[in-house]
C-alpha cells in the first residue's frame, strides 16, 4: 500500500477496489485509514464507514454489524443515528437475504456490488422504514444512456427513452458525501435517502426570453459521470415504482438528505417586477451610518494618540508639536480610506483568508455541468469576464464572493460545499452568489467584509498567542482581542441590515435565473445543518463562520432540520421583529417563500410547509401581538415611547411660547427634555420587563426530552415566553482570551447544541476566569428557556456532578443597566439647559 497518498486518496482507492470487487483490498486500505493516528476524525469515520459498507457488500454482515457497535458509542448523535439506522438495514437485509436463499431465488448483482431482491417484483418491495423500494433492471445500451452535460436545448421528449440512472453506490463523490453527511448530520444511511436518481433537466436558457407557459420536470442531483458510474442500471423514470417511491417519503421530521428532489421549470419564467426601494433606502442607510461609525472610531483612536502625546510633553523637557491632522474631524481621512480599500479589496482578501488553490471552469464541471453552463452564460449574457473561482481546503461549507466591479469579481468556495451538495444545488447557489453583483450591496459589504475580517483575524491571532505567553502578556493580549473583537461587534451590527434586507431579492433572482427554487430551498437547508454540525462538534462557532456571517447565503441553524423547526420561522408573527439584529432573515420564512414560487409555477415540492397549516404572510399584527412586541422590546420600546413623549412636550412648550403662556412656555426653551425622556423611557421599559423576563424559578424538576423537543418546535414562542428549564449537558465555550466578554458558552445535549448566556456579579468581567475551568464537564444548567431567531438558555444555576455550584445574576445586572440611565436622565431634567 501506498502510504504516501492523503487519507483522501485513499478512501478514493478503497471505493475503487470495492468497485471492482476486490474486497480484500479495500479491507486492507480502510483498516489501515482506521488504525492511523495522525489523520482527522472525519476521516478516521470515512474510512470505518467504507469498512463497513464494504463487508456489507461482501455479504459479511455480521461484520458490519460489529463495526457498526462502537459508533453507537460516539460522541455525536448523528454518528450514533447513523450507526443505529445502518444496523436496521443489515439486519433487515439479512432477513431477506436468508429468504430468498430458502426459495433458491437468483441473484443479480448490479454494478456496486450489492444483490438486489425480488428482482423480478415490478411494483417494487418495501424498506424496513415503510417506504417503497425502486425495482432494479437491467441497464439500456450504451447509447440510449443520457449523458450528465445535456445541452440546454434538449427538452424532456429529446431524451431517449425518458429515463433515470441511480449512481453507483460507491461513486467517490456521493459516497463521500454521504459519509460527509453521515458526520455532521447523521444521515448518511443509505436506506433513508432515495435510491433513485433521475437524470437532471438541461439547464434552461438564461438568456432565451420566457415562454408564457413552462414544462415542469423533475429535478433530482446530477453526478458528473465517471468510470465508477458506467454499469450503473437504470430505471423508467415514470415507473409506477419511482412515483410511489417519491410521494411516500415524508419529510416532516426528517433532514434536507432525505428532502424529495421536487421538480424545476425546463424554461424560464418571471415572478414579476420587484420593488427595489427597501434595498435602496437600507443601502444608502447603511453607507451613511457605516461613514460615521468608522470616523467616530478613527477620531477616538487619534484623540487618544493626541492626549496620550500631549501627556508626554508635559513630562518630557523637550516641546512636541502635533500637526493639524490630530486636531480635525477625520472626515476625508475616512472617505479617502474607504475608497481605497474598496479598489484594492480583492487583492488584500486573498491575504486574510485560509490558503486556498484555483478552481478551473473545467473542474468545476466535474462537479456540477449545469453550474459551469449557468456561469458562463450569466456572464457571457451581461459581458463581464469569467470570475476567478478559489477553493477553499475546509471542511465547512462556504461561498462568498467580494471586489468592486463585476470584472474583478472573485468567487470563494470550499471543499466542504462541494462535498455536501448536488450538482443543481451547486448551481443555485453560486448563482445567488452571482446574482447581486450589479448592485451596490455587493461593493458594500465586499468592503465592510473585509474589515471585518481583518478585525477579527486580529482578535482570533492575538487570543490564541497569548495563552501560553506570561501573565502580563496574556492579559495585554486579552484586552487587546476584546478591543477588537468590541469593534468587530459593532461593525457587523451596523452591516446586518443591509445583509438581511438583500437575501429576499437574491433568492428570488436565483429562482427565475434557473428555474428552480427546490434546488436554491434544498441547498440553504443542507447548508445551515452542516454548519450547526460544525459548531456542535467544535464546540463554539468556526472563526470563519463568525467572519463570514454578513457574505454568506445562510447562518447556522439550531441542529435540527426538520420542517418542524423551521415552522417557527415561517410562521411566528414576531419573527422579523426579533430579527432585526441578524445577518439573515427567518431560514424558515425564505424555505417557505421559495416554496410558494415552485407553487405559484405548480413544481412539485421539496419541503412541503401545507401538512403544517402555517399563516405566513405580511398579516397585521394582532393587539396581543403588539403588546408581547412591546414587552419583549423592553429598552427599546421604553425608548421609542420617551422620544414621543419627548416631542410631545417639545411641540407644546413651543405652542405655549407663541402663545405667550410661560408657565409651559419652558418646556420649549429647555432643551435637556429632549435628551431625558428617552433615557427615562429606555430604563422604565427594562425595569419593567424584568419580572416577566426573569421569573422565579422554584425547585425545578429536569426537564424532559420530549418537552424540550417541543418548545424547540413551537411557533408560538417568543424569548419573553421565559420558560424555566433544568438540563443536563456538557459545558462547551471558546478558549479563555477569546471569550472575556463570554462571547459564546454552550451546551451540548441530547437534542443538539444549545448558546448559553451568562452573566456574574463582575457582569461581563466574570467571564475572564468564570467558567474557562468548567470546560468539557458534564453540568445541570437551570434557567430561563429562550425562543427567537436562535435558540439560547439564560442562566439561573450551573452545577457540576460534584455539586459546585455558580450563581448567574441576570436580573441583577438588568436592574442595574437600567438604573443609570434612569440616573442620568433624571439628573439631566434637575440640571436643565
Amino acid at each position: 500500500m501506498d502510504l504516501d497518498r492523503s487519507p483522501e486518496q485513499l478512501i478514493k482507492a478503497g471505493l475503487a477496489a470495492i468497485k471492482q470487487k476486490d474486497y480484500g483490498r479495500a479491507i486492507a486500505t480502510f483498516q489501515h485509514l482506521c488504525q492511523t493516528e495522525n489523520i482527522s476524525t472525519s476521516h478516521r469515520i470515512k474510512a470505518q464507514m467504507g469498512l463497513i459498507r464494504t463487508y456489507e457488500a461482501q455479504g459479511d454482515h455480521g461484520q458490519a454489524q460489529t463495526l457498526c457497535q462502537p459508533l453507537l458509542k460516539s460522541r455525536s448523535q448523528s454518528i450514533r443515528q447513523w450507526a443505529h439506522d445502518k444496523l436496521q438495514q443489515l439486519a433487515t437485509d439479512q432477513a431477506k437475504l436468508s429468504t430468498e436463499q430458502t426459495v433458491n431465488r437468483p441473484e443479480i448483482p448490479t454494478a456496486s456490488g450489492f444483490v438486489p431482491f425480488n428482482p423480478t417484483n415490478e411494483t417494487g418491495t418495501t424498506s424496513p422504514t415503510g417506504t417503497t423500494e425502486p425495482t432494479v433492471v437491467p441497464a439500456p445500451p450504451k447509447d440510449s444512456v443520457l449523458s450528465t452535460h445535456t445541452g440546454p436545448s434538449q427538452t424532456l421528449k429529446d431524451i431517449p427513452g425518458n429515463q433515470v440512472q441511480p449512481p453507483s453506490l460507491f461513486h467517490y463523490q456521493t459516497l463521500n458525501s454521504n459519509l460527509g453527511k453521515g458526520l455532521e448530520t447523521g444521515l448518511g444511511n443509505d436506506s433513508t435517502a432515495p435510491s433513485v436518481n433521475m437524470s437532471p433537466a438541461p439547464a434552461p436558457d438564461i438568456s432565451s426570453t420566457p415562454p408564457s407557459t413552462a414544462a415542469v420536470i423533475p429535478h433530482p442531483p446530477e453526478h458528473s459521470q465517471g468510470p465508477l458510474d458506467q454499469g450503473s442500471p437504470k430505471q423508467p423514470q415514470n415507473s409506477p415504482t419511482a412515483s410511489s417511491k417519491h410521494s411516500s417519503l415524508d419529510t416532516s421530521f426528517a433532514g434536507p438528505e432525505t428532502w424529495p428532489q421536487g421538480s424545476r421549470l425546463s424554461s424560464l419564467k418571471s415572478l414579476g417586477k420587484m420593488n427595489m426601494g427597501p434595498l435602496w433606502f437600507v443601502q444608502l442607510a447603511t453607507i451613511s451610518i457605516l461613514f460615521f461609525v468608522i470616523r467616530w472610531l478613527v477620531s477616538s483612536g487619534v484623540a487618544l494618540v493626541r492626549n496620550y502625546i500631549q501627556f508626554l510633553d508635559r513630562l518630557l523637557p523637550i516641546q512636541i508639536r502635533l500637526a493639524a491632522f490630530f486636531w480635525e474631524p477625520q472626515t476625508w481621512t475616512v472617505i479617502m480610506g474607504l475608497a481605497l480599500v474598496t479598489i484594492v479589496a480583492h487583492w488584500l482578501w486573498p491575504l486574510l483568508l485560509p490558503p486556498s488553490t484555483p478552481l478551473t471552469h473545467q473542474q468545476l464541471q466535474t462537479h456540477s455541468s449545469e453550474a459551469s453552463q449557468l456561469l458562463r452564460r450569466l456572464c457571457t449574457k451581461r459581458r463581464w469576464p469569467l470570475p476567478k473561482i478559489h477553493l477553499l481546503a475546509s471542511d465547512l461549507p462556504l461561498i462568498f464572493s467580494y471586489g468592486w466591479r463585476p470584472r474583478y469579481g472573485q468567487l470563494v468556495i470550499s471543499q466542504g460545499l462541494l462535498d455536501r451538495l448536488t450538482a443543481d444545488e451547486l448551481a443555485a447557489v453560486i448563482v445567488y452568489e452571482l446574482s447581486h453583483w450589479s448592485n451596490l450591496d455587493w461593493v458594500v459589504l465586499s468592503t465592510q467584509g473585509l474589515l471585518l475580517q481583518a478585525l477579527h483575524r486580529a482578535y482570533w491571532s492575538l487570543a490564541h498567542w497569548g495563552e501560553q505567553r506570561p501573565t502580563p502578556i496574556k492579559l495585554t493580549a486579552g484586552a487587546l482581542a476584546t478591543v477588537s473583537y468590541g469593534i468587530f461587534w459593532l461593525l457587523a451590527q451596523v452591516g446586518c441590515g443591509v445583509a438581511r434586507t438583500r437575501t429576499p431579492y437574491r433568492d428570488r433572482t436565483t429562482s427565475e435565473l434557473t428555474g428552480n427554487p427546490n434546488g436554491l430551498l434544498r441547498a440553504l437547508g443542507k447548508l445551515s445543518t452542516a454548519m450547526a454540525a460544525a459548531i456542535a462538534q467544535q464546540g463554539y462557532t468556526p472563526p470563519l463562520l463568525e467572519s463570514l456571517a454578513l457574505m454568506l447565503p445562510v447562518g447556522p441553524g439550531d441542529g435540527r432540520a426538520s420542517i418542524h423547526h423551521f415552522a417557527w420561522g415561517a410562521s411566528n408573527p414576531l419573527r422579523h421583529w426579533l430579527s432585526v439584529n441578524q445577518a439573515h432573515p427567518p431560514l424558515g420564512d425564505r424555505l417557505y417563500t421559495l416554496g410558494a414560487y415552485g407553487r405559484h409555477w405548480k413544481l412539485q415540492p421539496s419541503l412541503n410547509f401545507a401538512q403544517l397549516r402555517l399563516k405566513n404572510g405580511s398579516h397585521a399584527l394582532s393587539q396581543d401581538d403588539w403588546l408581547r412586541l412591546l414587552l419583549q422590546g423592553g429598552a427599546w420600546s421604553g425608548l421609542v415611547l420617551g422620544l414621543g413623549v419627548a416631542i410631545l412636550l417639545w411641540l407644546v412648550g413651543a405652542i405655549a411660547t407663541s402663545l405667550d403662556f410661560p408657565l409651559l412656555a419652558w418646556l420649549y426653551k429647555d432643551r435637556s427634555i429632549l435628551t431625558s425622556m428617552p433615557l427615562i423611557g429606555a430604563a422604565t421599559g427594562q425595569l419593567l420587563r424584568i419580572n416577566s423576563f426573569f421569573p422565579e424559578i422554584a425547585a425545578p424538576s429536569p426537564t424532559p426530552e420530549t418537552t424540550l423537543a417541543q418548545w424547540q418546535t413551537d411557533t408560538t414562542l417568543i424569548p419573553v415566553s421565559s420558560l424555566p428549564i433544568k438540563i443536563n449537558g456538557t459545558l462547551t465555550g471558546r478558549p479563555a482570551l477569546a471569550n472575556w466578554l463570554g462571547q459564546e458558552w454552550r451546551l451540548n445535549t441530547t437534542q443538539g447544541s444549545i448558546k448559553l448566556h451568562h452573566t456574574a456579579y463582575l457582569g461581563p468581567l466574570s467571564n475572564i476566569n468564570g467558567l474557562a475551568n468548567w470546560l468539557q464537564q458534564p453540568i445541570t444548567v437551570t434557567g430561563w428557556f429562550r425562543r427567537g431567531h436562535h435558540i439560547w438558555i439564560d442562566i439561573d444555576q450551573l452545577r457540576t456532578h460534584q455539586n459546585q455550584i455558580k450563581k448567574a445574576q441576570h436580573p441583577l445586572w438588568s436592574s442595574i443597566i437600567s438604573l443609570l440611565p434612569l440616573s442620568y436622565g433624571l439628573w439631566l431634567i434637575l440640571k436643565g439647559v
